[in-house]
């Protein structure tokens, strides 16, 4: 069958949030042409199991439901990967399996992609917490050059599930992706790099879960940097290697990957934030997403001799200790 849109979906330890993702899945509005694909990641609990329960309520979906298992853990890049060896639709769209998705998102995607003949449609997204949910706006800006650079400065969301897009773009050319962390950077970075058209639509449709604790995005940072600082030189290489240089924004990503040394009052953290891209030290009073605050700690890091710095740690555990102490 001819597939219109291929859909992705990843599962790992999403017990909790699978019902919900797979129900607003199978509910679109784009009732022919979908096929769904989801990839356990040798999930340890019984998301597979749910997943399999709703899917039998839908019992028109069922003929479009695969499924891959994977005997280890490999992780979301290669979870991505598996799907999309399988894939058969026109587009791809990828979700996380903790999230869900307004009804109508597939269908509105592919009605803009194909009037506009595009390889890409971006479109807005709720961040969701427990008791709220904050709309984010993307920049509607649509040449393919000025996104590669919005993405490197963070002014619009690199993942996979803000975008629709056509699937001959990871057919026809290599990604390169190092480990799970910011692989949705490396790779939308090369996918607006070949797209020929994108376009945007001013509207949310995804509601991108802020409160699982089990997500990959809130597990420790430090274990995660040294993947993200790969990807940051993998994406400043391949974008090299096609002739494009924007110095500016290379130094604005890089500040991206260390940003989280900043957080802390480890003075090995500030030790690291010395020693990783100094270079791009000097872009921090411009970089666009970068707090004033930050800015200033970035600072001092970067210039204050260690007896400096070590004072200030000191009375900031100092002032940590009586403020929980108090409460």
């Amino acid at each position: 069958m001819d597939y219109k849109i291929s859909v992705i979906i990843p599962v790992y330890n999403v017990e909790n949030y699978i019902e919900r993702c797979a129900r607003s899945l199978f509910e679109q509005t784009m009732e022919e042409g979908v096929e769904y694909i989801f990839v356990n990641d040798c999930t340890p609990d019984r998301s597979m199991q749910l997943l399999e329960e709703v899917a039998s309520e839908y019992p028109e979906r069922l003929e479009h439901i695969q499924y891959i298992h994977h005997s280890v853990n490999c992780g979301l890049p290669s979870a991505r990967k598996s799907g999309l060896s399988i894939a058969k639709g026109e587009f791809v769209f990828q979700a996380d399996s903790d999230d869900w998705v307004g009804k109508d998102m597939l269908a509105d995607l592919y009605k803009v992609a194909e009037e506009n003949d595009a390889d890409i449609v971006r479109c807005d997204f709720f961040r969701t917490f427990p008791t709220y949910e904050e709309y984010i706006r993307q920049r509607n800006d649509i040449d393919r050059l000025t996104c590669v650079k919005l993405l490197l400065s963070e002014q619009i969301q690199s993942a996979f599930w803000t975008k629709l897009v056509r699937r001959s773009l990871y057919a026809e050319n290599e990604y390169v992706v190092f480990g799970s962390y910011w692989e949705d950077v490396i790779a939308s970075v090369q996918l607006f790099y070949y797209a020929k058209k994108i376009v945007y639509i001013p509207k949310a449709y995804y509601h991108y879960v802020q409160y699982n604790p089990n997500a990959l995005t809130v597990q420790d940072y430090n274990r995660k940097l040294d993947e993200m600082i790969r990807n940051t030189d993998g994406i400043i290489e391949f974008l090299k290697n096609k002739g494009v240089r924007m110095e500016k924004y290379f130094n604005y990503l890089k500040l991206g990957a260390k940003r989280g040394l900043l957080f802390t009052s480890d003075k090995r953290s500030f030790q690291r934030w010395r020693q990783i891209y100094p270079e791009s030290n000097m872009y921090m009073w411009t970089y666009p997403v970068l707090p004033l605050h930050l800015r200033i700690v970035g600072g001092c890091i970067s210039i204050l001799p260690w007896p400096l710095i070590d004072l200030w740690v000191l009375a900031k555990k100092i002032v940590q200790k009586r403020n929980k102490d108090v409460v």
